[in-house]
């Protein structure tokens, strides 16, 4: 960190706190909207009391204060009704807004805790908790003197998890909750059913979870390619599981302890997969069941009624959502009861007849005493009078909600998708779409400017959505959502004037060290360096510079190829270099690896003067950025949309590369890209790499054939050959595609090539 960083956040840290001394070193997230110190400290010890007022529910609050108090200072106060001095007060005070706002002041009498509801207060005791840790910071209990006034910006703070693709236990679930407790999120959206599995209880249809809760493994194959629900007990291997009523009242009461709504989702028109392999006569009358149930008939809608009135009776909170989005409308246009039922409402498009499914839906979730509450698609036709929007194809369809007088819950894909990847690194675990770092979730805003201004009240807030196509795990959950939630609770907790980017991301420094000591897997993604590459033209020199997201602690690096360690060198200034280098750069906190490394080859054999001779010309929507693409120094990612991958189609990647004068080299190799999972490209099945000095007389340096990978994640595969030391003028670089898809794949038709970046030294 530089000097001129580390002033602006001791500068910062002084207008914050408004201190006459400094507080030690921590930092709240979220961040409270006051925070003024003043000297004089507070140390809690045995003798300390917890004051409970008698409005307040003693057992919830106190055992919360008591838990983090034993596990970290081996404490346990005494609970009392009567104010006292050296006290821990929890005190009902009307005057405190009922939204979760609180105040906290500590003083020579102790610790006050001031809300009208216990909601602020459990608030306020998750800014006590964070006061006092991590333990590398606080070794005893002792407070600076302080007053806090705080209350959340927005109503709605949540995520949602989805365990219908991967079933998720009831224990690993609590802990997701914790999570949220802890970052003072207020909503946990639990996407309990999809086409992938029926994930809860409901005794009307018991077929639901006898076999919609569970599908056949067939190989490697993931769970949505050639889908077959089984029961628990079928031949072969089986895999799934799904939560009872008492599962369901148990999570929630769980989550009511910590003042968290559990908001269930259950899955309409579309996404019907596994209910309707079980209870297919909801389908429309097609030949194939499409995950669609028939809006023509009158018996799906009772089908759907039964179930949410087993739902609603354990979910108390006020929402019910119902999905709607993606919904494969083809089926409904060629079903005759679906046709019929345009006919006698008078719709004319497939749109229209979601609008009357989700209107009919509607009507009947608001007679539970309930809202309904669906994905954007639901506008698509006409949107319910009662209906709340959650926008995630963007924040459009939020902004068009809003607009309208519906309220809305912001949830766009880019940045609040958490199962896109955190990281650009090889290494990262498996992601699906996008890239949403840490710093794009804290700089999310609500409340888009194309609102209203009469009209912005309706944006209740923000939501993170982890789906779990690739995340099969609580250890890959936590990873997926820490440290992005926490930089979204304070993007919806704090008002957009109070957030400040920098103290967030000194702020974290200290908060690695609380979720490392709650045994949580946090990425340190944000931490993996990154490069940047510059030609100076006048000295003939590259320069390289190293960064990580949040520009903390040392990088340290090797140009040698072996492994960085904290002997190794302290980047401290941009690398120049004007032959070839093999970086292995690190990130270390405390003298400990973080992250992932940064491991490339930064070639200078590719001067002004040097031309690429394409057999076959890339394709034009994946030119890598074009004929000098191959040696821009501009590595692509494990991502098939990545724009420095340089993509071919059928046929063959072959080229000519014309340095444009003899350079002594010694290694020649390239990178090339598969992802069967979710792409056409896979990898070569031979590649060729021969040198010359004058474009006639060739020597093959490397000739590999290389072996089919079967594996669905993304592979960034080098290929390449050491070779005598000697002067080169020319490369020619051929790998043979297959052409076609082999007949395993779950696509059909022509294979790509995807190739970038061509490494020598």
């Amino acid at each position: 960190m530089d000097f001129s960083r580390l002033t602006q956040i001791i500068l910062l840290l002084v207008v914050t706190a408004c201190s006459h001394t400094k507080p030690p070193k921590m930092g709240v997230i979220p961040q409270p909207m006051e925070m003024n110190y003043q000297p004089g400290t507070f140390k809690i010890n045995d003798k300390t009391v917890i004051v409970v007022d008698s409005s307040f529910e003693e057992k919830q609050l106190t055992e919360e204060i008591n838990s983090f108090l034993k596990d970290n200072f081996n404490i346990q106060l005494e609970i009392s009704r009567s104010p006292q001095e050296n006290a821990i007060h929890l005190v009902k005070a009307m005057e405190v807004a009922p939204n979760g706002a609180y105040s906290l002041t500590v003083g020579g009498d102790g610790v006050t805790i001031k809300a009208s509801t216990g909601q602020g207060i459990f608030y306020g005791i998750q800014t006590l908790a964070q006061m006092l840790s991590p333990k590398t910071e606080v070794k005893e209990p002792v407070l600076n003197y302080v007053q806090i006034n705080d209350a959340p910006a927005y109503e709605w703070r949540g995520m949602m998890l989805d365990v219908s693709r991967h079933f998720v236990p009831k224990d690993s679930v609590k802990k997701v909750i914790d999570i949220l407790a802890m970052h003072k999120m207020n909503k946990f959206h639990w996407h309990l059913v999809d086409g992938i599995g029926w994930r809860i209880q409901i005794d009307a249809y018991p077929e639901l979870t006898r076999k919609g809760a569970w599908r056949k493994v067939k190989g490697d194959k993931k769970p949505w390619e050639d889908f077959e629900i089984a029961s628990k007990d079928a031949e072969g291997e089986v895999y799934g599981g799904f939560y009872t009523k008492e599962d369901i009242k148990e999570i929630v009461a769980y989550a009511k302890e910590r003042f968290i709504d559990v908001i269930p989702e259950i899955e309409m028109p579309g996404h019907s997969e596994a209910a309707l392999q079980c209870y297919p006569e909801f389908s429309c009358d097609t030949e194939v069941i499409t995950g669609v149930y028939c809006a023509g008939n009158d018996d799906t809608f009772q089908f759907l009624q039964n179930i949410i009135s087993e739902v609603v009776e354990l979910f108390p909170n006020e929402y019910v959502h119902i999905g709607g989005d993606e919904v494969g409308k083809g089926s409904w246009l060629k079903c005759n009861k679906c046709k019929k039922r345009m006919q006698q409402e008078n719709l004319q498009t497939a749109e229209e007849l979601q609008s009357y499914f989700v209107r009919r839906m509607e009507k009947f979730i608001h007679s539970k005493n309930k809202k309904l509450i669906g994905w954007d698609e639901i506008l698509e036709g006409g949107l319910p009078e009662r209906a709340t929007v959650m926008s995630w194809r963007g924040v459009e369809g939020g902004i068009e909600a809003a607009n309208a007088g519906h309220d809305v819950v912001m949830s766009p894909g880019d940045p609040l998708y958490l199962d896109h990847s955190q990281g650009k690194s090889e290494y990262e675990p498996p992601s699906w779409g996008g890239y949403n770092n840490v710093l794009k979730i804290y700089d999310f805003n609500p409340v888009p400017k194309d609102i209203a201004p009469d009209k912005k009240h309706h944006i209740l807030g923000a939501q993170a959505n982890l789906w779990t196509e690739q995340v099969k795990s609580l250890s890959h959950i936590q990873y997926m959502m820490l440290p992005r939630i926490s930089a979204l609770s304070e993007a919806i907790w704090t008002k957009a004037e109070k957030r400040n980017r920098e103290y967030f991301i000194n702020k974290l420094d200290v908060h690695f060290d609380r979720l490392y000591e709650k045994g949580y897997n946090y990425s340190g993604s944000s931490l993996t360096p990154d490069y940047d590459v510059s030609y100076d033209k006048v000295n003939k020199a590259f320069n390289l510079t190293l960064q990580n997201e949040l520009e903390l602690y040392e990088i340290r690096y090797t140009l040698d190829g072996s492994n960085p360690t904290m002997q190794s060198e302290l980047y401290s200034a941009p690398i120049e270099y004007t032959t070839s280098i093999e970086l292995n750069a690190m990130c270390f906190r405390n003298g400990e690896p973080i992250g992932y490394p940064l491991k490339k080859i930064f070639s200078t054999g590719f001067g002004d003067q040097c031309k690429v001779i394409y057999s076959n010309s890339y394709n034009e929507t994946y030119s890598g950025g074009g004929d000098r693409a191959l040696f821009d120094n501009k590595f692509a990612i494990a991502r098939g949309d990545d724009p420095n991958w340089q993509g071919i189609k059928e046929k063959d990647f072959e080229v000519l590369i014309d340095l444009g004068s003899l350079t002594e080299l010694s290694y020649a190799g390239l990178n090339f890209f598969q992802d069967i999972g979710a792409t056409s490209v896979m990898l070569p099945t031979m590649v060729i790499i021969s040198i010359s000095k004058d474009g006639e007389n060739f020597e093959t340096v490397l000739d590999e054939v290389i072996a089919t990978q079967e594996k669905r994640e993304p592979i960034i595969k080098h290929i390449g050959s050491n070779f005598k030391k000697q002067d080169v003028a020319y490369i020619k670089i051929t790998a043979k595609n297959r052409s076609v898809l082999p007949e395993w794949h779950l696509r059909k038709g022509s294979a790509w090539l995807f190739v970038d970046e061509v490494s020598v030294k």
